[in-house]
This record gives structure tokens, sequence and C-alpha cells, in this order.
């Protein structure tokens, strides 16, 4: 009994969370997205986090029901979300620089041992019978040291300019957006570069002349909950938005007249009549029959052939 209170409780808490969360679609062109989101704004403020992608001066709110009072955009060092990230990296730099220096002087430790012992003149003694043989032990030992100083500088390297190269990131652009609206809620939209769609094609040919040409768009990987649309064209020249499901949809599809395969059974060269819809270039698999055969770059709109191997 005392559980099943405590779900009429919760339910009301977890719809009013949804609720706050508001509807959110994605626009995706051939060179980048748009991002459109409804943001709850407890008492007239928000923070919006934004990606690291973020288009600047592509942010649009708007205050269904109120006005739009102010907006500032946080710098990514400014930002909370972001600082903690920085100085985890900024302290990752210098362990690796520490480390770094460490292995130099290694190095040079090494260098001078193994000098040292190809420089020396072999000497026999009691406790030393063979010295040529001693000599050649401690300079070996010496260059041994010296190759493992330099793959562990090598590696040492690598992780330095990776952790530069993120830290170049984290640091950079606009990490967030502090808004204040009169009303409970803000509508904004932004674009950012690291997501768009991919035009993909199958080349269907069924052995006796016919064909059929199927235009895909490929996306990338889908947010739950969220609303895809795509647009043939580019963010600056859009064109019509098309509401999509999956995450390789099918946005056309045209006839294909083929005039020759050439190659053996099946043929890996095809000609047809000019495909005259404007498509962009783009990978393409073809298929024989249903069979899979393989897949290469198609040229898109205006071609007259396809062939595997290019």
């Amino acid at each position: 009994m005392r559980l099943l209170s405590l779900a009429f409780v919760l339910l009301p808490i977890l719809v009013c969370k949804q609720a706050q969360a508001g509807q959110k679609s994605v626009t995706l062109f051939m060179d980048g997205a748009r991002v459109e989101q409804e943001v709850a704004a407890a008492g007239g403020y928000l923070e919006l986090p934004l990606p690291d992608s973020f288009a600047p001066g592509s942010l649009r709110v708007k205050a269904p029901g109120g006005t739009v009072q102010r907006v500032e955009l946080v710098a990514a060092e400014q930002d909370r979300r972001r600082a903690g990230e920085i100085a985890r990296l900024r302290e990752r730099r210098g362990e690796l620089q520490d480390r770094m220096d460490a292995l130099n002087r290694r190095e040079e430790i090494f260098s001078a041992a193994a000098k040292s012992q190809s420089g020396k003149a072999p000497r026999k003694t009691k406790a030393n019978p063979d010295p040529v043989v001693t000599l050649q032990q401690g300079t070996e030992f010496a260059l041994n040291q010296m190759e493992a100083v330099y793959r562990s500088k090598r590696k040492c390297r690598l992780a330095l300019d990776a952790v530069e190269r993120e830290l170049a990131s984290a640091a950079k652009g606009v990490a967030s957006a502090r808004i204040w609206v009169t009303g409970s809620k803000a509508q904004v939209s932004y674009q950012v570069g690291s997501e768009r769609w991919t035009p993909t094609y199958d080349l269907r040919f069924s052995g006796e002349g016919g064909g059929e040409l199927l235009l895909h768009a490929k996306l990338p990987q889908r947010e739950k909950g969220v609303q895809y649309q795509v647009v043939r064209g580019t963010t600056a020249k859009p064109g019509a938005v098309e509401q999509v499901r999956g995450d390789f949809p099918v946005l056309a599809r045209y006839p294909l007249n083929a005039t020759s395969a050439v190659g053996a059974q099946p043929p890996e060269r095809f000609s047809f009549a000019p495909i005259e819809a404007s498509l962009p270039p783009g990978e393409a698999a073809l298929y024989w029959k249903g069979e899979y055969i393989g897949s290469a770059p198609f040229a898109g709109g205006g071609s007259t052939g396809f062939a595997l191997g290019r």
C-alpha cells in the first residue's frame, strides 16, 4: 500500500520533468544542422549548454506569450561546465610535460654512458679477464636503455599533442547561453557543424535492362525522443524540409534504363540513360537481380554510367 502511494506521488513529478524538457527537433543539411528546442525558464531564466560545434551568430531565441529580455553568451573559459574540464586537461598537460623533461634527462644520461663505454680502452685485469666483452655489454645496455627512452618519448609526445588539441577545443568558442524572458519557456534554435546527412545510393538492376536508383539519407547517430528532418541543400541554400524516420531513409526513387552491362556475370560496369534529377555525389551500392555486388563513388545527377573498382 505504501509503494502504491509513493507511485502516485512520483508520477506527477516525472510528468513535470518530461514537460520541462520540451520538444526538440534537428534539421539536417548537407553541411551542418539546425537544432530547435523548447526549454523551460524557471522564474524567467535559463542556462542553455551549447555544443562544441555551435556556429557563432546562429542562436535565435523566442519567448512564446512573453518577451526575450536578455541573452548573454558565455565563453568556454568562463563557463562552469567547461572550467572543470579545462582544469583537468591543464593538469594532465603539466604531468606529461614533467614526464617529457624526465625522459630528456634519462636520454642525456644514457647517451653519455654509451659514449663513455665506447671510448674506453680495454684493459685486462684479474677482476675483468675479458674487457672487450664487458665494454660491449656496457655499451649495448646503454643503447638498449636509450631505445626504451625513445619509445617512451614518442608515446609521451603523442599523448601531449592529443591533450593540447583537446585543451584548444575545450577553451575555444561559446559554451552556453544565459537567457532571461518574461514567461515560463523559451524557444531556441542554433546551427552546428558537426552533424549532417550524407547522400548514399542504391543502384538496383533487374538484369533485363531495367533498374531503379534509390537516394538514401545516411543520418548521424540519432538522439532518443528527437524529431529529425532532412533538407536537400546547404544551410546557406536550403530546400524543402522532409520528415524522416530511421537512420537510413529513402528520399527519392528514379528509374534506370540500362543501355549496356559489361563484365562477367554479374557485370561490374553499367551505362544508362542520363539521370536528369539534380542529385549530389555520394557512395553507391550496386545490386544485380537482388544480390549485392559492391560499392563505389557515384557522380550523382547527370551521370550516364557506374563502375565498381574506381
